[in-house]
């Protein structure tokens, strides 16, 4: 008779315990998940009186757990060379590139560095050019993660290329994390100038969970009779959202060229009115030849 009950005490057994996982998301309370971002962070060396990255030097902030990706180039052919000081033991020491610090190779050409996990411990660390460290400097902050709402910022394109006279497009999209919802407002400059930003639409509201996108459209056109082209080169554009104290930043690079010239020896005369020409004169001719046959 005990060997009978087995059965059903094992079936029993099962209800209770499907019972209990599917009653468990309302009996113990949630934890909220919170998410890492993929960042992506254009630094062009530029030059005026004095060399700077991106014109200012800008602040570079991430969270812990980011995955990073760094897009360095240089706005002409001075050279430059990233460095981001982790372990805080200044610029002059190289030797931990790739394992304590992030670290670039020489530009021009240009270079991609990640994408990188943010690893380090929350603090405010420094960004250098290993060449120029006396201006080419700014603050790279780290913070740590939090389940506070927040929001991301991306472009679907984080390298365009236009040549000058025309324009290159990408998509800023804004994702909403750990239920973050409200307006965000969007704003756009370039450094070195010349090139003209546009954002539609400038404000965006998020709902929780939800994500939402602006064109961002960059302009290589001149923008009088008598003003100078847009140089050949490459650009940062700098992307700014933010909704009351919360602001992220993220940037595209633009590359300008110039527009491709016809090949030698190609004539710039359209090909498909001289070919009809051609065969409207061949039909002439023949015509004429088999009336005057004809007459005779």
């Amino acid at each position: 008779m005990r060997h009978k009950n087995i059965p059903a005490a094992i079936v029993c057994t099962i209800l209770v315990l499907g019972l209990m996982l599917y009653l468990a998301p309302s009996i113990f309370p949630s934890v909220p998940q919170v998410k890492a971002a993929s960042r992506t962070i254009s630094l062009v060396g530029t030059t005026g009186v004095y060399y700077y990255w991106n014109n200012t030097n800008p602040t570079i902030t991430v969270t812990q757990g980011d995955s990073l990706t760094i897009a360095v180039s240089s706005s002409n052919s001075v050279q430059h060379k990233l460095l981001i000081d982790l372990d805080k033991d200044g610029y002059t020491d190289a030797s931990d590139c790739g394992t304590n610090d992030i670290c670039s190779a020489m530009v021009p050409p240009s270079t991609t560095v990640g994408p990188i996990t943010i690893t380090s411990g929350p603090g405010t660390y420094t960004y250098y050019c290993a060449f120029h460290p006396g201006t080419m400097y700014g603050s790279f902050i780290v913070q740590s993660q939090s389940s506070t709402p927040d929001f991301t910022v991306s472009p679907s394109a984080t390298s365009v290329t236009a040549n000058q006279g025309s324009s290159a497009t990408s998509t800023i999209t804004l994702t909403s994390v750990n239920g973050f919802s409200g307006s965000v407002s969007l704003a756009a400059s370039v450094s070195p100038s010349g090139p003209q930003p546009t954002l539609s639409p400038t404000s965006i509201s998020l709902t929780a969970g939800g994500s939402a996108s602006s064109t961002l459209t960059i302009s290589t056109a001149s923008s009088g009779y008598y003003s100078t082209p847009v140089a050949l080169g490459n650009y940062a554009v700098d992307l700014t959202a933010s909704s009351g104290s919360l602001a992220h930043s993220t940037s595209v690079t633009l590359t300008v060229s110039s527009v491709n010239s016809s090949p030698m020896g190609n004539s710039s005369l359209p090909v498909l009115p001289i070919i009809g020409g051609v065969v409207g004169a061949v039909v002439v001719v023949g015509v004429a030849i088999f009336l005057m046959r004809r007459k005779r």
